[in-house]
């Protein structure tokens, strides 16, 4: 073989070389772009994030109430969330904001009402929109639907808990590094502590058994140390720590998964004849058309505020209000199953719309029985929250029917909109006070279980409307006394941690009188 090939041969192979070394520098490039690799290469960072996380937590919850702490932690949530996108590079997305804001809200809330239920439904809905601002920046093209966005939120839970392992492999890897531990001394200084940790147990008990003042000594001394308080401290701590990484990591798992998904490009499935939903829905339309009719003759012909004889107020009430709710989970279903598996149809868009048609006749229908039955037995925490559902149901109906003529509508989006701007000024609006004023405007004579009712089952909320009532009345002086009683416990059980708005205005009413 003369030089000439032999020259050429070496020219092909370094340019194989190069080729594969390019690829191979690619990948490790893509490999250091991915979020999940950004929380490893600076765990310092993210552990920083997550021990102000857990240390927030401690502080705020320890032993105490929920108050004014919920609505401190909402925010710092929120802050800690905007620093671990910076640090993802990341950028916040409006939807976002508008998650934080109503997160921060429903925290302020918590502040201003001592209505359990309330503080119980705002830390739902904290959660869930802290949970949806991630999957609002996960979706970067907003091309999610439905049931995609409710799969995510479970899916980002069960990631977190996959995501178990990371804090502690991360950590082995950052101190691994370390130039002290790189130390043969220390490294070596760490491990004798380590491997001394049994035999001091097993030496320290050998030697409170054999002298009753040294096991005096040695039993205060880890009694003072290793106490419920400080074991409880020790386990938030911990466990806010973990929650805040894991759920970082399960963000970054997330993302990036997202992102190959839109690299490789989506395939679309080819969707079903809508034939069998055509099928189906005229079968349910029919029996909708036979119930709606019902509804209308009974409300509008003979029936007007006239219950059946076998149905008391409050059995009618109630079965309207879960047929509505079956109803309206039945038309969305119907509609996430019409836009995934069915071809786009103009009889299946119009079975659709009758469909939710006569979904608006059930919701009048609910809504006029609620009436005859706040008409008898007034209103109630319970009652009021029906209809608030009522109202965020005709909202979210009528993002069904856009959705149903406009696939790319965004209705995860809009009904997380709706129900968030129906249900937010009705936890800062203290409702509790609303009832009170409506039980005692509509009732023509006050008796006990009128009173007992205002006392005990409504929420100090509405202590300035039923304090200046029992002054009032001079009959119901043990009342009055259990009522102020239950001020004051509320406020002496509370910490600067756990003050409450609500509380502390009923106290403040009592001082003055």
């Amino acid at each position: 073989m003369d030089n000439k090939n032999i020259g050429k041969m070496d020219m092909v192979i370094r340019d194989n070389k190069d080729s594969v070394s390019k690829e191979i520098n690619n990948k490790n490039t893509d490999r250091d772009l991915r979020k999940i690799n950004k929380i490893k290469q600076n765990f310092s960072g993210f552990s920083t994030i997550s021990l102000i996380f857990a240390l927030a937590f401690t502080v705020l919850f320890y032993d105490t109430r929920v108050g004014i702490n919920y609505f401190i932690f909402t925010i710092i949530m929120a802050a800690l969330l905007v620093l671990a996108m910076k640090e993802l590079s990341v950028p916040i997305k409006e939807a976002t904001v508008f998650s934080y804001l109503g997160a921060i809200l429903l925290g302020l809330s918590t502040m201003l009402t001592s209505n359990y239920t309330l503080q119980f439904l705002n830390f739902v809905g904290s959660v869930l929109l802290f949970n949806i601002s991630l999957l609002y920046q996960i979706d970067q093209d907003r091309r999610w639907g439905l049931t995609k966005y409710s799969g995510k939120i479970f899916g980002l839970l069960f990631r977190s808990f996959a995501s178990l392992g990371m804090p502690f492999s991360n950590s082995y890897h950052y101190f691994k590094n370390t130039k002290l531990l790189k130390n043969d001394r220390v490294r070596n200084v760490l491990v004798g502590l380590f491997l001394s940790i049994p035999l001091l147990f097993i030496v320290i008990s050998l030697l409170s058994s054999a002298d009753i003042l040294f096991g005096q000594l040695t039993n205060n001394f880890f009694g003072a140390i290793i106490s419920e308080n400080i074991v409880i401290i020790v386990l938030m701590l911990i466990f806010g720590f973990l929650a805040s990484y894991c759920i970082i990591c399960a963000f970054a798992d997330t993302y990036d998964m997202e992102e190959e998904t839109r690299e490789r490009g989506a395939n679309s499935k080819k969707k079903a004849d809508p034939t069998i939903g055509i099928t189906i829905m005229v079968l349910l339309l029919g029996i909708y058309i036979l119930f709606s009719s019902i509804q209308i003759i009974y409300l509008f012909a003979n029936g007007l505020f006239v219950l059946p004889q076998e149905f008391t107020f409050a059995e009618y009430a109630r079965r309207g209000f879960f047929e509505l709710l079956a109803v309206t989970i039945l038309n969305i279903i119907l509609i996430i199953i019409s836009l995934m598996y069915f071809t786009y149809n103009k009889v299946l868009n119009y079975l659709m719309t009758g469909i939710t048609a006569c979904s608006y006749i059930m919701v009048a229908s609910a809504a006029y029985r609620m009436l005859l039955y706040l008409d008898a037995y007034h209103l109630t925490f319970s009652r009021l929250l029906v209809l608030l559902f009522l109202i965020i149901d005709t909202f979210i109906l009528a993002g069904v029917i856009i959705s149903i003529y406009r696939r790319s509508f965004p209705l995860f989006r809009y009904c997380v909109l709706v129900t968030s701007l129906c249900y937010i000024p009705f936890s800062l609006a203290r409702p509790d006070c609303f009832i009170a004023k409506y039980h005692i405007q509509h009732t023509d004579k006050l008796e006990w279980e009128d009173i007992y009712y205002l006392t005990d089952q409504l929420s100090i909320d509405a202590a300035p409307v039923v304090l200046p009532l029992l002054e009032e009345r001079a009959d119901y002086q043990e009342i009055k006394e259990e009522y102020k009683d239950r001020i004051l416990d509320e406020v002496t059980k509370r910490d600067i941690r756990a003050f409450n708005h609500s509380i502390y205005r009923a106290a403040k009413i009592l001082r003055r009188r």
